[in-house]
């Protein structure tokens, strides 16, 4: 590989050479597969039984009955603060989740070849 050129062409497109040796040093390419276990426990947390979206579910039908009058929906274990709170603290462990991806994902962009 010569370097006097800026770039080089890989399978995956024009690289910068630079980035690219830098992270060749530095990167753990397992970390990538960190991320795609983690983000197959965190749908399993969205999607799952008692997920997000069946507590969702349960907070619209709390929500629906103490702000629109609707019907009873039937009892539940906490109160429409308690499981507000609880979903938005877990959505806001997801984000911190997301954006350690994000900074485990951004050393690829790197490799962008520039003019």
């Amino acid at each position: 590989m010569s370097d006097s050129q800026p770039f080089i062409n890989t399978v995956y497109g024009c690289l910068d050479r630079v980035a690219l040796e830098k992270l060749r040093d530095s990167y753990d390419t397992t970390t990538l597969l960190r991320v795609v276990d983690e983000l197959a426990e965190l749908l399993g947390d969205v999607i799952g039984e008692e997920g997000w979206r069946d507590r969702m579910l349960r907070l619209h039908g709390m929500a629906h009955t103490v702000i629109n009058d609707a019907g009873f929906a039937g009892a539940a274990d906490e109160t429409l603060p308690e499981l507000a709170s609880e979903i938005t603290g877990q959505m806001r462990e997801a984000i911190a989740r997301l954006e350690t991806w994000i900074q485990r994902i951004e050393p690829l962009e790197e490799l962008a070849a520039r003019d």
